[in-house]
């Protein structure tokens, strides 16, 4: 079997990586398809992973597309896991943007080797030499530029490669390095062999005693370099100059480390899915790259997550817009299998039962909930199965019902992403649905401790109803729930009411003064009373309700509300208008810490009521550049009867949907 490898294209949107993708397999004699679902489309934009193979004898080189839309950030750190190398694409005019920077921190975070490829150099104003300044400021000087852009006339007509130094020109010509640039030619070799000879003592020694080194000095150790991130080579094209493309595709091929070269590799075979999707025809897809040994069509294996047995029915590879069928795949290689039985992202199958889990690594958690509604009972019946089929592709999408509200709550990154989310509904389950603001989840406890008694008395002619209940609330410590107890004594009420007592109060439990479930209280029946012929299960459960309801009224009752942990990672530039922000948000700073590269995190806590927008309040306060976590904390109570007032107003009007 020949090399396998896998690239993957990451950066900000509107840098051309999907048009990139199609030109690589075009000029590679592939399929070019990609970004063909109804959502990609109405946007002009990527909104999923794209997956492509280029097989050219022996040789296989997957593709993979990643968007660049913030709020799909998801596909940014399941591309660089699942590439040997990442390519980070820049905008030749505008340099560093927002997912520039965020998709260069997940390569960090993978520790992965990358090519960087300033695109767009047809562009009247592109400016390669102030993009390579800008990253090496930014990123570091292990930023080496491998090529230069050779512009005539406004016209991107060729580049120097760095290595041989030699010009070659997009319409077959070769010639010496043009005057005008020799300068930067030389310094981005002498940044280029810095970084390579931090991998060969043999290039170090000549660099420093200046003396000669010979591309093939350096072509030899670009693999080591690339692999162990001395170097992060820096290249020019255009996705529209198909001799740009031929010579990025060349040096892919020929330049960055192999699967093999990096991954020793067993008989059992190992694979991890990666990624997900639902196929109208096809069903559930598990994209799978395989990590070690091979896969064959019809073999066994193991859902090592999930303990489950598999049998790989079909397998398939990414080609175009239909998959091709093969009956075999190896190391390195990424494939697409249908028919399996439950998975999720990020599980491991195997022919060994044993084998250890691998791990896609900690990928961003949901921070945008939004309730959804079906628009008809029609769309009702279907909207859970399509759901499920849905959030089970994205580790950023998750759907469940609140225990409190009872509102069925879509959850993501961000109002463009559940926006998508809403348009595949419809697209491609038929299913119309509409996202409201969903209702805080309040509940309700006491702040002292306080009895009552009730007497259920009723008589109608025949048999009456009799049940006297005492009781006694009293508040428990944050997070504890519900307990009852029975202290009563000497059988005032006998033993076969007393669950009666208890059913009475816990269905009282569920509406408070203000109308919300309460918790974090004890209720205690320690007195009352019966009739040996009109006592009931009824009547002690009616008794104990009353009971219960005077006790809670006199116990000082407060609202609970729910605080979450919110964790913010910013540039250093927005920690200020941050700190202002959750300042205005009731919050509590925990503390900050500063990080590589002038970045800063900022530990915090705020009431869910303040920050169930934060989302879109930080994307706009940062342009997008910082992100943050959030994570429910605990309940707090409310002790101002004015905030409470403000809150219940605000819930009334949010709740009106």
């Amino acid at each position: 079997m020949g090399e396998v490898r896998t690239i993957g294209l990451v950066g900000h949107t509107g840098t051309g990586k999907t048009a990139l993708t199609n030109a690589i397999l075009k000029i590679g004699g592939g399929k070019s398809s990609l970004d063909n679902s109804p959502e990609a489309k109405s946007r002009g934009s990527s909104v999923d992973l794209n997956v492509a193979t280029l097989k050219k004898g022996d040789q296989i080189l997957n593709v993979l597309d990643a968007p660049g839309f913030g709020e799909f950030v998801e596909e940014i750190y399941k591309s660089v896991w699942t590439s040997d190398t990442s390519v980070l694409v820049v905008h030749g005019e505008k340099g560093i943007e927002v997912q520039t920077e965020i998709a260069w921190n997940i390569i960090q975070k993978y520790d992965r080797p990358a090519l960087i490829l300033v695109n767009m150099m047809d562009h009247t104003n592109a400016n390669f030499g102030k993009v390579v300044s800008e990253m090496q400021e930014k990123f570091g000087t292990h930023i080496a530029p491998i090529e230069w852009p050779i512009v005539e006339g406004g016209k991107f007509v060729g580049i120097v490669d760095v290595i041989d130094l030699t010009s070659r020109y997009f319409d077959g010509k070769t010639g010496p390095v043009p005057a005008s640039l020799q300068a930067d030619v030389k310094s981005a070799r002498e940044a280029l062999v810095e970084g390579l000879s931090e991998v060969d003592e043999e290039m170090l020694d000549h660099f420093l005693e200046n003396q000669e080194i010979t591309p093939a000095d350096i072509k030899k150790d670009m693999k080591e370099g690339l692999h162990r991130r001395t170097v992060f080579p820096v290249l020019a094209s255009s996705a529209i100059v198909d001799k740009s493309i031929e010579f990025l595709t060349h040096l892919v091929q020929t330049t960055t480390p192999a699967f093999g070269d990096t991954h020793k590799s067993t008989s059992d075979f190992v694979g991890m899915i990666f990624n997900a999707a639902s196929d109208q025809y096809l069903g559930a897809l598990a994209f799978t790259k395989i990590m070690s040994g091979s896969l064959k069509e019809g073999a066994d294996f193991t859902n090592v997550n999930h303990k489950q047995a598999e049998k790989s029915k079909e397998i398939l590879r990414a080609s175009g817009e239909k998959p091709e069928k093969i009956t075999e795949a190896g190391p390195g290689e990424i494939v697409l299998l249908t028919k399996l039985h439950a998975f999720a992202l990020g599980d491991t199958l195997s022919s060994k039962p044993n084998q250890e889990l691998l791990s896609l690594g900690s990928l961003p958690t949901t921070v945008f909930p939004r309730a959804i509604e079906p628009l008809s009972d029609a769309d009702e019946e279907k909207m859970s199965t399509a759901l499920r089929e849905l959030t089970n592709t994205k580790a950023t999408l998750r759907v469940y019902r609140d225990d409190v509200t009872h509102e069925m709550i879509l959850s993501g990154i961000g109002d463009t992403q559940l926006a998508v989310m809403v348009e595949r509904l419809k697209n491609r389950y038929g299913t119309n649905v509409r996202l409201l603001k969903p209702r805080v989840p309040y509940k309700e406890t006491v702040t002292a401790v306080s009895k009552a008694d009730y007497k259920h008395k009723k008589q109608s002619g025949g048999r009456g109803q009799y049940g006297e209940v005492h009781l006694r609330v009293e508040p428990l410590p944050r997070g504890q729930g519900f307990e009852f107890a029975d202290e009563v004594k000497g059988g005032v009420i006998p033993n076969s009411f007393i669950p009666a007592v208890e059913k009475g109060v816990v269905e009282a439990l569920q509406t408070g003064k203000h109308g919300y479930p309460q918790t974090d209280l004890k209720a205690a029946v320690f007195y009352g009373s019966y009739h040996d012929v009109d006592s009931s299960e009824i009547a002690f459960k009616i008794a104990a309700s009353q009971a219960f309801k005077m006790a809670v009224e006199s116990a000082k009752p407060v609202l609970l509300e729910p605080v979450m942990k919110v964790t913010i990672h910013t540039p250093v530039e927005f920690t200020g208008v941050l700190m202002s922000s959750l300042s205005g948000k009731r919050s509590r700073i925990h503390g900050m810490e500063q990080q590589e590269n002038h970045w800063e995190r900022i530990e915090a806590e705020a009431p869910l009521a303040e920050v169930q927008d934060y989302a879109l309040e930080l994307k706009s306060i940062t342009q997008g550049r910082a992100t943050f976590q959030m994570e429910f904390l605990h309940y707090q109570p409310v002790m101002s009867d004015k905030l409470t007032d403000d809150l219940l107003k605000r819930e009334r009007k949010d709740g009106a949907h």
